[in-house]
């Protein structure tokens, strides 16, 4: 069974690797948990059988856990290597934050012996990190409740210091993110933190008639957001609670206890964490939660937001995201996001209806979890108003429905805000149209319908008019997954690349997530991401060339980007890739990845030259970009042997390939950008003039041209010219005799970008 391999394995190499490296894969993959340590000699401890709610799974002893995956006796050994190493000895009434120590002292070691990966099926990480967690969490409770102590959090105290980001109010650029309605709990003196047996229900009736709970049958109308701006995750946990199965996932602890301690299990920057919280919650001087709630007495909503507070630095921190952001967060699975409509996307003019009709509908029949964010510049705050619509705000999409003769398509939203704002137009549950078509009306309306809950059904043409995109969860349990932590720039004059060995054509979802260090979550950055995966010929003297590209990301300034596709058996590289077009000082330069697959896949990680990337950018203009001629003339290389492409496509922007395939002469290339807005230019100092010469024989990526506020429209103007030459400097009096300029590292192993590549001798870089 492929699921052997699923937490320790010892793998050979297929590269001439002369020893056999053990792969910690469970130590790799938790090294920043902050008590991983005390996990560890839990295996003392007696097996624990513990049943779940609506589960029918319990955790298992070692033995029978690791039988299970077909491998006992390697994992056995490892556990003990693993408590030789790590153990220390446990605080019974705190969990110390800081006993990481001996876990980092190894961390360099231990990751440069494991470069091997090898996928794991999703179901059963999640029973392994689980059952550790919940040996954990016994002991812990039992210390509690002998010492007669409640769990304090004192890595995440009960102050203002856990609020805001800097420690007493919200930041300017903060409160410039929220609505008005949002800005009234901005003083430290409005919050009091409470414990659930000290908070007021939201409704007055349950605080008789029922206890605090974790889940109390959770359901999607269950969740209200409070007075933070964190709709995109709140949105997020809403669609979560769809599947119940799915929700009970997130939260290791399932089960209320009144020591006050819980588990809650997040995938935070693409790297699954186990993160500890205590139960005092921050309320409103009335005595009810501040923030984010759940209906009917339920905790597991403010649980999980503290949670991502936590692993954040504060609950500031958490304002503002995307919907995307937050179903990887709660799920780790990879997430597509879909533009909608030439208003809200208007760098592409072939927008396919039908086919974004089509891909909901699959999603939706896939079960996939999705969210859809309410947008468009070209229309007023009034106009969002007067239909019901928050403008910039996340709602949860539940349902996509067609009628059976195709007229009208359906989707149905949820607002997490409840039902103060609704939309009123077509489809809304006074419309009607309901009494117009009352086969839709008895399918669709069937539910028990209540305002107060905020969802309504609407056409998608006024959703695509509305809305600005949809973000789309693929949650398959069924798949396997693979997850690496490293850095882009490992050395110097080295950039992380990863070998990918696949067995049998296979379905991939991969996704390149940027490490955020704490309290920086909300600052917009200007460097962008993009993650490939090419066939590449590799020579002994370490040069590459790549003849393909068969899956590619869009580049993207987020936290993360992510594709698809299929491959056929074979070994390929995957090129996680940063960029840094002002070369602006960063916090860190780590990287998560995570690939999902259909089937068993295997990851060797290895450093490759930095100018592999200039490699990259000239197949990328090649296999994407269009060709282009000079004024009315067309340029062929039957005529002059000159290509220029120019790429838009993926990029976000712009770059410009010359290719100079004369035999004889000099290509003198002259470009001017005549007009920029919201863009970065890769070299510097050109006064928007480039001047370059081409020999025979090369090509050179005169320039790259990227935005730089993602949310804003972007301009570029440019035209050029060239002629050929057998002179091998720029023919200009202000220039002395230079081949570049501004100019370039042309050493022969410069990183620089825009070094002319040899055609001739493709291989080389």
């Amino acid at each position: 069974m492929e699921r052997i391999k699923s937490l320790f394995q010892i793998k050979k190499s297929n590269r001439n690797v002369q020893h056999i490296r053990e792969e910690y894969s469970f130590i790799s993959q938790h090294h920043h948990h902050p008590s991983i340590t005390d996990q560890f000699h839990l295996y003392e401890e007696n097996p624990i059988n513990r049943s779940y709610p609506n589960e029918n799974v319990k955790c298992q002893t070692n033995s029978q856990l690791y039988s299970n995956c077909e491998s006992n006796q390697i994992i056995m050994n490892h556990i003990e290597k693993i408590k030789t190493k790590f153990h220390r000895p446990t605080n019974s009434s705190t969990i110390e934050n800081d006993s990481l120590v001996s876990c980092e002292e190894n961390k360099k070691s231990i990751e440069q012996e494991n470069v091997y990966r090898h996928s794991v099926l999703i179901t059963q990480k999640l029973q392994c990190d689980e059952y550790l967690v919940l040996q954990h969490v016994e002991k812990l409770l039992n210390n509690l409740s002998l010492s007669h102590n409640r769990f304090k959090d004192e890595t995440f105290p009960a102050t203002s210091q856990s609020l805001y980001i800097n420690g007493h109010s919200l930041s300017k650029s903060t409160l410039a993110l929220l609505p008005d309605q949002q800005t009234n709990l901005s003083s430290n003196h409005q919050i009091q933190w409470l414990r659930p047996d000290q908070i007021n229900p939201s409704e007055w009736n349950q605080n008789s008639i029922n206890q605090w709970t974790v889940f109390r049958n959770p359901k999607p109308n269950d969740v209200v957001q409070g007075a933070l701006g964190d709709c995109w995750f709140i949105t997020a946990l809403s669609v979560l609670a769809e599947e119940a199965e799915y929700l009970m996932r997130v939260l290791i602890t399932k089960e209320y206890n009144s020591q006050g301690l819980y588990y809650v299990r997040l995938c935070k920057d693409g790297e699954w964490t186990q993160v500890s919280v205590d139960d005092r919650l921050p309320c409103t001087p009335s005595k009810r939660l501040a923030y984010s709630q759940t209906h009917r007495k339920q905790l597991w909503v403010p649980l999980i937001e503290k949670a991502l507070a936590k692993l954040n630095g504060s609950y500031e921190a958490i304002i503002a995201g995307r919907c995307c952001e937050g179903l990887a967060t709660v799920t780790g699975c990879p997430c597509e996001t879909l533009i909608l409509g030439r208003t809200n996307n208007p760098d592409d003019k072939n927008v396919d209806y039908d086919k974004l009709w089509m891909k909901l509908f699959h999603a939706r029949s896939q079960k996939f979890l999705m969210c859809a964010m309410c947008s468009n510049k070209q229309i007023t705050k009034q106009e969002f108003e007067n239909v019901g619509l928050l403008n910039i705000h996340a709602y949860s999409l539940q349902d996509v429905k067609q009628s059976n003769d195709g007229i009208h398509k359906l989707i149905k939203l949820r607002n997490p805000w409840g039902g103060t704002y609704r939309w009123n137009g077509d489809w809304s549950d006074d419309s009607s149209l309901w009494n117009q078509n009352l086969d839709l009306r008895k399918e669709l309306l069937k539910e028990k319908r209540s305002k107060r809950d905020g969802v309504f059904w609407m056409p998608f043409q006024s959703f695509v008019k509305y809305f600005e995109c949809v973000d789309i969860c693929k949650i398959r349990s069924d798949w396997y997954e693979v997850r690496d932590s490293a850095n882009f720039y490992p050395e110097d004059g080295m950039m992380q690349g990863y070998y990918l060995t696949i067995k049998t054509i296979t379905e991939l979802d991969i996704t390149l997530h940027r490490k955020i260090s704490k309290n920086l979550r909300i600052q917009r950055s200007e460097v962008s991401l993009c993650v490939a995966i090419v066939n590449i010929e590799e020579q002994t003297n370490k040069y590459y060339r790549i003849y393909s590209i068969p899956i590619l990301s869009q580049r993207g300034q987020h936290k993360f980007v992510s594709t698809d596709g299929y491959l056929q058996p074979g070994t390929y590289m995957i090129l996680p890739l940063l960029y840094n077009p002002i070369n602006k000082q960063m916090d860190n330069t780590e990287f998560n990845i995570a690939v999902h697959s259909s089937r068993s896949i295997d990851l060797e990680r290895i450093k490759i030259p930095l100018r592999v990337q200039r490699e990259f950018l000239i197949k990328l203009c090649i296999f994407y970009g269009e060709q282009v001629s000079i004024g009315n003339q067309t340029k062929t290389e039957c005529d002059d042997g000159v290509k220029i492409y120019e790429l838009k496509k993926y990029w976000d922007g712009l770059i410009l390939l010359v290719e100079n395939r004369n035999l004889n002469k000099n290509v003198h290339f002259h470009f001017r950008c005549t007009l920029s807005q919201n863009a970065f230019m890769s070299r510097k100092d050109s006064n928007h003039q480039l001047f370059d010469v081409i020999p025979s024989m090369h090509r050179q990526i005169i320039v790259t041209i990227a935005r730089k506020n993602a949310s804003h429209s972007f301009t570029i103007g440019h035209d050029f010219q060239y002629n050929l030459s057998s002179q091998d400097f720029i023919k200009n009096s202000q220039i002395n005799k230079q081949k570049h300029w501004p100019k370039i590292d042309d050493s022969i192993f410069s990183e620089d970008i825009h070094l002319p590549q040899n055609i001739s001798n493709a291989k080389q870089l």
